[in-house]
């Protein structure tokens, strides 16, 4: 955990993937990085964009106070949106994936992003409430 002033909660050390936590399809998403996961690459946690990690990073001035559907906060920076899915991809060990993602061109990537990422509610569904992550619980934060 990192040194933090009497104000504002610890924020974990390592890479952090923010998601929708109401999302069906960004639940999905994190269950499949999970299975990507290599040996030796199984740092990445996982936190809600409307949890208290994110807002106490937000407080911090670290994440963007903007709530794109994911995000990465690596190395004390903040990645969003269709940038964070290669990066991810990249600290569970899988490059070939996250260069792959990298053939389109940038106008491509973040249109296909962003039209999904607008409609994924109505095309994935909701999650409900409460709805527990399938993974260590060290690794999903509030």
């Amino acid at each position: 955990m990192e040194e933090n002033s009497k104000d504002t909660p610890p924020v974990p050390n390592g890479p952090i993937l923010f998601f929708d936590g109401g999302c069906a399809l960004c639940h999905r998403a994190v269950r499949q990085l999970l299975r990507w996961e290599r040996p030796g690459h199984r740092e990445l946690r996982f936190a809600p964009l409307d949890g208290t990690t994110a807002m106490t990073l937000r407080l911090k001035g670290q994440l963007p106070e903007s709530q794109e559907a994911v995000g990465l906060w690596h190395n004390g920076e903040a990645t969003q949106g269709e940038a964070a899915i290669p990066e991810a991809l990249m600290v569970i060990g899988r490059p070939s994936l996250g260069k792959t993602f990298k053939i389109l061109p940038r106008f491509m990537r973040q249109g296909f992003y962003q039209m999904t990422a607008r409609n994924r509610h109505k095309w994935f569904g909701r999650m409900p409430s409460g709805c527990p992550m399938p993974a260590d619980p060290m690794r999903m934060l509030a």
